[in-house]
């Protein structure tokens, strides 16, 4: 049979509800958790903003100690910095590789910008490039119609996929291929 509650241990539950967990109300007070329940039911009693704050630190921090198995927390401000400025070299990485139609290396998602209406690749193509997309080399011809500043803007980039070479008669044999002339059909 339970014991009878006083009114003193009822204002008690009362006065330290908001700031203390339920196992500290039972030590401090000598009541069951099951008693505590229906006080905070009865009174609508609730947590106050600071120890709901404090809580999900402290859940947090546990979280971090589970994880790592030591205290030494992986969400220092330097820690966060490193890894912010890791991802965003990765993606501006991913950025250009995918604006210049070489495969990505990540999973990340990266979506063209809505202006560019065509890859690089695309434009190289358009001006009589010739592209190894192996080697990452772009080669043009006498019939190329040559981006001189083009090229020396994107060889100045430190991501830089296309190298721009010359195209040679001996190449177009090695590699097999008969390019067309455009000027001379």
């Amino acid at each position: 049979m339970p014991r009878p509650l006083t009114q003193d241990q009822i204002d008690l539950v009362r006065r330290l509800f908001p700031d203390h967990t339920k196992p500290e109300l039972k030590a401090i007070t000598g009541v069951g958790l099951s008693t505590i329940d229906r006080i905070q039911a009865r009174f609508h009693l609730r947590k106050s903003p600071e120890h709901i704050h404090n809580m999900g630190v402290k859940a947090g921090k546990a979280s971090v100690v589970a994880r790592n198995g030591d205290n030494s927390c992986c969400y220092t401000p330097e820690a966060i910095a490193k890894r912010v400025e890791s991802y965003k070299r990765t993606f501006r990485e991913e950025q250009v590789r995918r604006r210049w139609g070489v495969h990505q290396l990540t999973k990340i998602k990266v979506l063209r910008q809505p202006k560019q209406k065509v890859s690089q690749r695309s434009y190289l193509k358009k001006l009589g490039y010739i592209l190894d997309e192996q080697n990452c080399i772009a080669y043009w011809t006498e019939s190329t119609t040559r981006a001189v500043k083009m090229e020396r803007d994107w060889s100045k980039k430190i991501h830089q996929y296309y190298k721009f070479m010359p195209y040679a008669e001996h190449q177009r044999k090695h590699r097999g291929l008969d390019v067309p002339d455009r000027k001379n059909p």
